[in-house]
């Protein structure tokens, strides 16, 4: 309602004055449905670390900015206090809060956060201290009101029947700026915080004051509408368009509004529509004005003496290729030829060699003009080079083309995209703008990729470099409307937030709705800087202006508390802002800590940052998140370093650090691992000792194995031969009963070796022995069944006798098979050769 009667003045006198802006006030009511503990608040307090205390009839409340927290005395913990109604309470000289309890001092230490009682010698001491306070305020009863002086010099009056007041630095007049009960009850003052804020409290609660002033002005305007352009003629004035009512407002260099223009080419005193929306505007260098309009084409102005506008208009026509392509248009600029260049946003780039002729014609895509014809139709932006280089954003990528030839039916275009295979290629098609810094650097804002720099210096090679500026490299926003130079920094306009980009450090500061104190959204309008030196921005419902140089941000540093500490899911510890080391024991690996930045002049706007390990990692951003929870830590000690931002979003240095040791379990320590190393050296051992063992044996088994073999054959070879084998035939060394039954066995497969039905079970009763027991024991001593070694041995007298000389089917009959072609195959499987070749050789 201010805002509209101020407009309204102005409009009404003409004039647009250059206001510096009020300081404004914000009121945060806080009771129990804010989470207090209860609504009658008797005292506040600030403690040395930063904390806010509020004294109730419910205990004493805790605040960080974000939650309330409750303390107050419980059964049975020693502190004989008779109710929760804490009537005052005082900051004390070492930090701690004494507080007063149905007449009676306890103090309460805020580093454990626990109630105290104090020595009946020392209480008269304490209750003194509240009677000076309670006489002083008899004192002083009567007072209406307290004066405060915020930090931009405004002086504030607050009634103690909540009426808020300030006065006028011009005038020195009282200017209410709330009148008694509108925002208030009946209040009393109680402090005032490191940052200015003023603290209030009333039987219904506790009241903030957050001072701020507004560092912008919305420039008058009638009626709520978009504003698309702002441009500043070669008087010195300056002109401005708007979208939803059509209106061409133009000013006098000393802001005085000179009028509406329309479309009879008069300036009106009172509010008229243009009629078309005006996107664009500019004037060559004859003085001509040249519109361009969302739908209905270009228009020619040129000014009167007397003041008016002869006014011309240029369309596109169906039936002449040389008219203008298309009626929307986004942008006009003028080269060194004096040629104008008209960016359509359905017809691509339009031409005019000769704008001051009777007749113009239009070069477009649809006549001589080398434009790409289908894949960029849709121009918003032309940017022309000091060097005659002209760069066209389009929705389709970024256009380049040398225009300094004077023959316009040569120029070439290059499109420039976005390439999924190249890192440094454009990082998004959709072109929104061209900006040129005080460095002569070139910057493409585009409509979700954030700003790319071009690197190349060659504007016409083939390939163009850019680096990028994104989320992904700190930029707060990935839209990039339009961008303006402001000293060695880049002034990169968003959806709903300016954007001071340095590319030198590649830093951003980010000024969004808690900087503006408002939800700004801003147009594609291009920042202006206006004739008295403000710098004028569009917005989606108007516009505003503001000094540059004005804008900055809050340089208040608020401490890191750490809020809460909870240890394995367990019940929190409110009292972790004393901690500056955590001890954890061997079973406690889980934590979850909670923290606050004490600024409490924008609640819940403070962004967040950590580190955990040993100092070095880089941060991670947890933005409005003030909790962060480690699960199952590994034994050590690590540092977790906390930072923040203070309210207007500036990354502060108030880094907080605590140590954090985890303690380890006995099998984490170094003695358990002495004991691994020694488990796995046992266990090597024993593997290394088993696998000689096992080759001892089997090395035995291969040896008794072959000495038996040898015996048998050496028992049936003929008397001629057994002198050569008895060294062969030479019984092992083995245990007596071992040797017992190896006799019996030896002595079975003797008698039974051309038996071709013996089995398992006749030579188990033959050895006196089960089954299984005879399998056991010639495997453990032989290594093989004992069917494979009747089997061996059989073949072992097969060689015998064929070495020999017996036929094959004697050797066959006599060795234990029934069918000659199956001992054939079967030695031939064990001797690699037929039985008759194994004669024929022997």
């Amino acid at each position: 309602m201010r805002k509209n009667v101020f407009i309204a003045i102005c409009l009404l006198t003409g004039w647009v004055k250059t206001l510096c802006a009020q300081s404004q006030c914000t009121v945060t009511h806080y009771d129990e449905f804010s989470g207090m503990a209860q609504w009658y608040v008797t005292q506040i307090v600030q403690d040395n670390q930063g904390m806010m205390w509020f004294a109730t009839w419910n205990g004493l409340n805790r605040y960080d900015g974000y939650e309330f927290v409750c303390f107050k005395s419980r059964v049975g913990d020693g502190i004989d206090m008779a109710s929760d109604r804490i009537q005052d309470m005082v900051l004390m000289d070492d930090g701690n809060l004494l507080c007063q309890v149905e007449g009676v001092p306890f103090i309460f230490d805020v580093k454990t956060c626990q109630f105290r009682t104090i020595a009946d010698k020392q209480k008269a001491e304490y209750k003194s201290i509240f009677d000076d306070r309670q006489k002083k305020g008899r004192e002083g009863e009567g007072a209406p009101y307290y004066i405060y002086e915020d930090h931009y010099h405004t002086k504030w009056k607050i009634g103690t029947n909540g009426s808020l007041t300030y006065l006028d630095a011009k005038s020195g007049q009282e200017i209410p700026y709330w009148a008694a009960g509108e925002q208030m009850p009946e209040v009393q003052y109680n402090t005032t915080d490191r940052n200015g804020n003023v603290w209030l409290c009333s039987h219904y609660g506790a009241y903030k004051l957050a001072f701020h002033k507004k560092a912008y002005n919305y420039f008058p305007q009638e009626k709520t509408s978009q504003i698309r352009s702002f441009y500043i003629d070669n008087k010195k004035r300056y002109w401005i368009t708007s979208k939803d009512d059509a209106t061409i407002r133009l000013f006098s260099a000393d802001n005085r509004m000179l009028g509406y223009l329309g479309q009879d080419g008069n300036l009106h005193s009172q509010y008229t529509s243009f009629k078309e929306a005006v996107y664009t505007m500019t004037q060559d260098t004859k003085g001509v004005f040249w519109l361009g309009s969302r739908f209905n084409g270009l228009y020619k102005l040129e000014e009167q003496p007397n003041g008016t506008f002869h006014i011309e208009s240029f369309q596109h026509k169906a039936d002449n290729s040389y008219s203008l392509s298309d009626n929307s248009v986004f942008d006009i600029k003028e080269d060194r030829q004096g040629r104008l260049w008209i960016a359509s946003f359905n017809g691509g780039l339009n031409c005019i060699e000769k704008p001051h002729q009777k007749e113009i014609s239009f070069l477009n895509k649809n006549n001589v003009l080398k434009y790409p014809k289908d894949i960029a139709q849709r121009a918003r932006q032309i940017f022309i080079t000091k060097e005659g280089k002209m760069l066209l954003a389009t929705t389709t990528g970024l256009m380049i083309a040398d225009i300094t030839s004077t023959k316009t039916r040569n120029i070439t275009f290059k499109r420039h995209t976005k390439d999924a295979h190249r890192k440094n290629s454009l990082s998004n098609e959709a072109t929104m703008y061209v900006a040129e810094d005080n460095k002569h650097r070139l910057y493409v804002c585009t409509e979700s990729g954030g700003v790319n720099q071009i690197i190349t210096q060659d504007l016409t090679a083939d390939q163009l470099e850019f680096r990028h500026f994104n989320t992904s490299t700190g930029l707060p926003s990935d839209v990039a409307l339009s961008a303006i130079p402001y000293g060695n920094q880049l002034l990169v306009v968003s959806n709903n937030q300016l954007i001071m980009l340095k590319p030198d450090s590649d830093d951003a500061q980010n000024y969004e709705a808690f900087f503006w104190k408002d939800r700004l959204r801003f147009s594609d309008a291009t920042p202006t800087i206006l004739p008295d030196g403000r710098t004028i921005f569009g917005l989606q419902d108007g516009a505003f202006t503001i000094r540059l140089s004005e804008i900055q941000k809050s340089t208040f540093v608020p401490p890191i508390a750490l809020t809460s500490l909870s240890i394995e899911n367990g019940q929190p510890n409110c009292a972790a802002n004393a901690l500056d080391t955590l001890i954890l024991s061997p079973k406690e690996r889980d934590i979850t800590l909670r923290f606050a930045a004490l600024d409490y002049s924008a609640d819940n706007q403070i962004l967040y940052a950590f580190r955990f390990g040993d100092g070095d990692e880089p941060w991670n951003h947890i933005g409005k998140d003030h909790s962060a929870t480690f699960l199952d830590l590994k034994p050590g000690t690590y540092q977790l370093q906390i930072r923040s931002t203070n309210s207007d979003g500036v990354w502060v240095d108030n880094i907080r650090t605590m140590t954090i040791i985890v303690k380890p379990t006995f099998w984490e320590t170094r003695w358990a691992q002495l004991l691994y190393t020694l488990l796995f050296a046992a266990f090597i051992w024993a593997i290394l000792r088993t696998r000689r063992y096992i080759k001892t044996l089997n090395r035995r088994q291969r040896e008794l194995h072959e000495a038996y073999l040898a015996l048998l054959n050496a028992n049936n070879a003929p008397q001629s031969n057994k002198r050569q084998q008895g060294t062969a035939a030479t019984k092992p060394e083995m245990k007596p009963e071992d040797e017992a039954f190896m006799q019996r066995a030896m002595k079975f497969i003797e008698e039974h070796i051309g038996d071709s039905d013996i089995n398992i079970g006749d030579m188990a009763d033959a050895t006196a022995t089960s089954r299984s027991g005879l399998n056991r024991k010639m495997k453990s001593l032989l290594g093989v069944t004992p069917l494979d070694f009747i089997h061996e041995a059989r073949i072992r007298k097969a060689c015998q006798m064929l070495e020999a000389g017996c036929s094959v089917y004697d050797v066959a009959y006599n060795c234990g098979f029934t069918d000659p072609k199956y001992f054939g195959k079967c030695f031939k499987t064990e001797m690699g050769m037929t039985p008759t070749e194994y004669r024929n050789q022997h």
